[in-house]
């Protein structure tokens, strides 16, 4: 048996386990567990499962999309994952490594609600090439792929999942999810696949950004689509109204909200994501037989999200933004 925890950054759910790899027979038997977990017709459900050791001074991750598929780091997993070693080691801050890179984690300050948030600081974040290119034009490799908005300039980032990023005049989910489908469905361009964000500006310090995420297609946020937007938010902000990186900015989506900067170093950018990191229930289970045994919900965290959820909400009704 295992015990796997449910949490939530900005309604990005995430599986959090104390297991590797290593405990499975094969890399076959480890990505069909996780499909079956994240399968939202079955017991559970969920955008993806962080596994980890804690043991070493540096805990090692390993984040898979719902799909089986991996990748570097989830941003929303982190924030879940950092708060679990955090209260393991009853410490402020602990650095973990996921990936090929490490990620410092911090304990934030609670909402008036009764949220508990964290700090993640990401790596630098890479715009190499620097190209931001009009009507679909494939920053990463320079390749051409069928045209995705011949209005949009899509930024290419690295952070250090690969993301495109476009400003977008309004918010139309239909288009998105059109974009990013034609971007998973080109695997020879993205072999690594891409997460692909529009952003949107409601105020100098307040946007709102969605994104499509490979492997799990369009979720409620993406923490790491959040910072890649944040980046970008600064970097073309000659064309807007010009946001300082330093300066904190309101980044909210379909579920929710979180703040984003940028601590700037040898001139570059590192984004500082700082949002909830919301426990939803812990299970025991046994990871060849998936059942709903053994659930203990945590609803007072649950209780005191949804009242920070409904506030978000309202703000992006009063903004006109839907979907």
């Amino acid at each position: 048996m295992a015990e796997i925890l449910n949490a939530h950054g900005s309604k990005n759910d995430i599986f959090v386990a104390a297991m590797t790899p290593r405990d499975f027979a094969s890399d076959e038997d480890l990505r069909a567990f996780v499909r079956r977990l994240c399968d939202r017709a079955g017991p559970f459900g969920g955008d993806g499962i962080y596994l980890y050791d804690a043991a070493p001074s540096i805990p090692e991750a390993w984040f898979f999309n719902p799909d089986g598929s991996s990748a570097e780091f989830c941003g929303n997993g982190m924030r879940c994952l950092g708060r679990v070693v955090l209260d393991r080691r009853g410490a402020d801050a602990a650095v973990i490594r996921s990936g090929q890179a490490e990620y410092t984690v911090r304990r934030a300050a609670t909402t008036a609600e009764g949220v508990r948030q964290i700090g993640l600081e990401h790596p630098a974040v890479d715009f190499t090439p620097q190209t931001a290119v009009v009507a679909g034009r494939n920053p990463l490799t320079e390749a051409v792929l069928p045209e995705l908005d011949p209005a949009l300039e899509f930024t290419a980032v690295t952070i250090p999942n690969p993301h495109l990023v476009a400003l977008v005049d309004k918010y139309v989910e239909s288009d998105l999810i059109a974009m990013g489908e034609q971007v998973a469905a080109r695997p020879d361009v993205f072999p690594a696949g891409a997460n692909l964000s529009v952003l949107l500006q409601l105020e100098p310090a307040e946007v709102f950004v969605r994104t499509f995420e490979r492997g799990a297609g369009l979720t409620a946020s993406c923490g790491s689509g959040m910072a890649a937007a944040r980046a970008v938010y600064s970097a073309i902000s000659r064309r807007i109204t010009p946001v300082d990186p330093a300066r904190r900015v309101t980044v909210r989506n379909a579920g929710g909200m979180a703040t984003v900067s940028l601590n700037v170093r040898q001139d570059r950018w590192h984004p500082v994501l700082e949002g909830n990191a919301t426990f939803v229930y812990r299970a025991d289970v046994d990871p060849s037989a998936l059942a709903r045994d053994a659930v203990e919900p945590c609803d007072d965290e649950v209780r005191a999200y949804a009242a920070l959820d409904e506030r978000n909400a309202a703000r992006l009704r009063e903004a006109g933004v839907t979907g």
